[in-house]
């Protein structure tokens, strides 16, 4: 970078507004910016400005929105029905295919599944996001990229509403290259240090709970019957009454 010091163009106020533009030297500007401040009057107190907090997260749920992919779709009539048995004001909105940012397309993306619910069906005081598996692949175990999906969607779902994320379990495919079941790993990590930190989110372990039933499974991500319905009573299990 050269050391020369040139002119600075600088634009002078006057009282009336009317704008005048001179040139000083770059070595004045230099002086005036090093030379050692002097206070030419007191501080003074400002005004207090109080932030209002957020809301507080509700202690029982009563309107439930649960937002999945195809998981959650093949599991959407158990849920509706343990949304009825318990006694909420559910809606099951999940889709297949479907990651998390905007700028997928509807109706694949959660962020944008999750705003056309508020906007229709009005606000919600929990939620149910089952939402990650589809987001593997574009590097969503990856912790920095996994954080910032788990973000972006949080910010879609309604202010100060209680949030239960179901984690993932997508075992190794002996078809394809990529390494699903460590890019699982790393969501899942990335999913519970959020947690850690935001006492409104939760993490629902179906991991924990598949892994131990692998006969559900007749894929590397996909349960059946049984599996399906085993999801959605501990998914809406979870939630306080």
């Amino acid at each position: 970078m050269s050391s020369r010091r040139g002119l600075i163009p600088v634009v002078l106020v006057t009282a009336g507004m009317a704008l005048i533009a001179t040139t000083v030297a770059a070595s004045d500007v230099l002086e005036r910016v090093e030379r050692p401040a002097t206070a030419v009057a007191g501080a003074e107190r400002g005004e207090q400005v109080v932030v209002d907090p957020p809301p507080p997260a509700p202690a029982s749920c009563r309107r439930v929105a649960v937002l999945g992919d195809s998981l959650m779709d093949n599991a959407r009539w158990y849920l509706q029905e343990e949304l009825r048995s318990a006694g909420f004001d559910g809606v099951v909105e999940a889709h297949h295919s479907r990651r998390i940012p905007d700028t997928v397309r509807p109706p694949y993306s959660g962020v944008a599944a999750a705003r056309a619910l508020r906007a229709s069906r009005g606000e919600f005081d929990c939620w149910v996001v089952a939402l990650g598996s589809n987001d593997l692949l574009y590097q969503a175990g990856e912790p920095a990229v996994g954080s910032a999906l788990i973000g972006q969607q949080l910010v879609a779902l309604t202010p100060g509403a209680r949030v239960w994320w179901v984690n993932l379990n997508y075992r190794r495919d002996p078809s394809v290259g990529f390494d699903f079941a460590a890019a699982t790993v790393g969501f899942n990590a990335a999913l519970a240090k959020r947690a850690s930190s935001d006492p409104r989110l939760t993490v629902i372990d179906w991991y924990a709970l598949s892994v131990a039933n692998p006969g559900w499974f007749f894929d590397p991500v996909h349960v059946g019957t049984v599996g399906s319905r085993e999801r959605a009573r501990q998914a809406i299990g979870a939630l306080p009454r």
